[in-house]
């Protein structure tokens, strides 16, 4: 966060000087000369650009896979896309830090900065894996060539498995000139203040996740992915080497906080959304020790349903096939929450908080704002859940939020993976009690330093947790089923970061026990529709009109 604020000057003015207004996203020019960038002399304020855009970018790809995955309500978690729904996400990206990653790439390639142009390569792999993991095939090759001495403005579309294969060969040449001696010094670096031993762990880890997530359509992946496992410490193995974008706590005089605390505790009333039932009931359910980090409620007040006021504001009531609905009024849900059939006062006014949806409510959005279940202190930066509910206040909660990325975490659970369904060496088993308590250590860590009143949990807590999920997992007949439950834990380790459970889940079809939408518009989003503005404008889309994003996969998804 202290690195953010020191280049938020500068990097405002940077948002000026890249401010476009051109909508073609491959004809923007970020240089009066393409020969002679703007950035050459300052490298440190066009890579803080890029991490910031680039970020915010797989922000909006992270909390419509939560939708999708039904975690959060988006609208991906009634699968209603259309091609209007990333035109705004697609532009931005390809006109802003694509463009700028390709300034960088230029400015740092000669005379040679080895440490900038490794993470310019970098950050290329890791933006350009994840477009092909939402879109499948994508301008590439001839894109962003707008101001070339051979201009090309109708790019053609590349293979989705071609440009897999150049990110492979990036982060290749990333490690390559990360290990190239240079007395030049990285600034303006928001993800590891220019530590390039950590760089090389997210390049190796990248590599990891892409070798995994061809895993299906690769001969070779077994070997490769193996050969990646072999030394763990040069992949991201402890909370230091997380690839995580840390927020601002600062409101003014650009508001860089996380996207979840300005819609939360924020000034817009109606920005929150809702999270989704499933995981909040079993979370409780399992006491889960991270329950009050993921969630702070709001409202003890019980809604009344034979109130006009107040029915129309009730979950599920203006559509049947409900599982969670009201929770507070929904007798097949105490138990599972509080442990019992007849709730005390307090244990009614602690359910009335717990008020989000069910995966694809149809309803509306009625005024009920004041009564929404919130995102807590883990990622958001909001608050701590303490025993009474309450209005939170606007930009009271600490705020410096965390967008965690790649963590830790998720590689323990690629090497999980590799383990269970290819026949990798190594105990799955000891790596997924690893993975549940480092993650809930990450998640106590950062709420309790966030935050005052945040309670640790007892050992004995953390204990009782884990010990459900290895009863569950020694129960497992098979290593499909073991991964299955692997994958479930991973989907309640996603608050906050919605794509690896995504992607898992289309690579694996686990977990299978998350709850159906109640009223699907459309099949299960395979990928994300390509954007209306793109097929109009190039020509070189039509092929692509046709696409649906329901039912043709990604070349990885077999």
């Amino acid at each position: 966060m202290k690195l953010l604020n020191k280049y938020i000057g500068s990097f405002a003015l940077i948002l000026v000087l890249f401010v476009v207004t051109n909508c073609k996203i491959f004809d923007l020019d970020i240089n009066d000369d393409p020969n002679n960038p703007v950035s050459i002399s300052s490298p440190e304020l066009l890579l803080t650009n890029i991490e910031y855009t680039l970020t915010q970018g797989v922000f909006t790809f992270s909390d419509q896979s939560l939708g999708i995955m039904g975690l959060y309500s988006t609208g991906g978690d009634g699968f209603g896309y259309s091609q209007t729904s990333f035109n705004g996400t697609w532009n931005n990206l390809y006109s802003g830090p694509l463009k700028d990653i390709e300034g960088l790439i230029a400015a740092s390639s000669d005379p040679i900065n080895p440490k900038y142009l490794g993470i310019a390569q970098v950050l290329k792999a890791w933006a350009i894996s994840n477009m092909v993991d939402m879109w499948g095939d994508l301008p590439y090759s001839q894109a962003l060539k707008g101001d070339a001495a051979d201009a090309v403005t109708d790019p053609s579309f590349d293979k989705d498995a071609d440009i897999y294969a150049d990110c492979f060969k990036l982060l290749d040449d990333a490690t390559k000139n990360f290990g190239i001696s240079s007395a030049v010094s990285v600034a303006g670096d928001l993800f590891y203040a220019g530590n390039i031993s950590r760089w090389t762990k997210l390049a190796n880890t990248l590599k990891l996740r892409l070798k995994l997530q061809t895993r299906l359509v690769n001969g070779s992946a077994k070997s490769e992915i193996e050969a990646l496992m072999a030394d763990p410490a040069k992949l991201i193995s402890t909370s230091a080497d997380d690839f995580q974008f840390q927020y601002s706590k600062a409101k003014n005089p650009q508001d860089y906080r996380h996207p979840w605390y300005q819609d939360g505790y924020g000034a817009s009333q109606y920005g929150l959304t809702y999270m989704l039932h499933q995981n909040v009931v079993e979370m409780l359910e399992q006491k889960d020790p991270r329950t009050p980090f993921y969630y702070r409620r709001q409202t003890k007040r019980i809604l009344d349903p034979a109130n006009p006021s107040d029915r129309g504001t009730i979950p599920c009531s203006q559509t049947s096939g409900c599982t969670y609905g009201y929770i507070v009024l929904n007798p097949n849900m105490w138990p599972r929450v509080i442990g019992t059939s007849t709730p005390t006062t307090a244990q009614n006014e602690f359910m009335a908080g717990l008020f989000g949806r069910d995966r694809a409510d149809p309803a509306g959005v009625p005024q009920d704002s004041d009564f929404r279940l919130m995102a807590g202190v883990y990622p958001a930066g909001g608050f701590y859940d303490v025993t009474a509910a309450g209005l939170p206040g606007t930009d009271k909660a600490p705020g410096g939020g965390i967008f965690p990325i790649i963590t830790s975490v998720n590689t323990l659970y690629y090497r999980i993976e590799a383990i269970l369904a290819l026949g990798s060496a190594g105990d799955a088993r000891a790596l997924f009690v690893s993975a549940i308590k480092d993650h809930i250590k990450k998640v106590v860590d950062f709420g309790a330093a966030a935050d005052a009143n945040a309670v640790r949990p007892t050992t004995a807590a953390i204990d009782d947790y884990v010990k459900i999920w290895t009863d569950r997992w020694d129960a497992q007949p098979n290593s499909a089923g073991k991964l299955n439950l692997a994958l479930k834990q991973l989907w309640a380790s996603s608050m906050g970061s919605g794509i690896e459970i995504y992607n898992a889940y289309r690579r694996t079809g686990f977990p299978n026990t998350i709850q159906e939408p109640i009223n699907p518009t459309r099949g299960f989003p395979l990928r994300l529709p390509y954007p209306q503005a793109e097929l109009t404008l190039n020509p070189n889309a039509a092929n692509y009109k046709a696409v649906a994003f329901d039912k043709d996969p990604i070349f990885w998804d077999k």
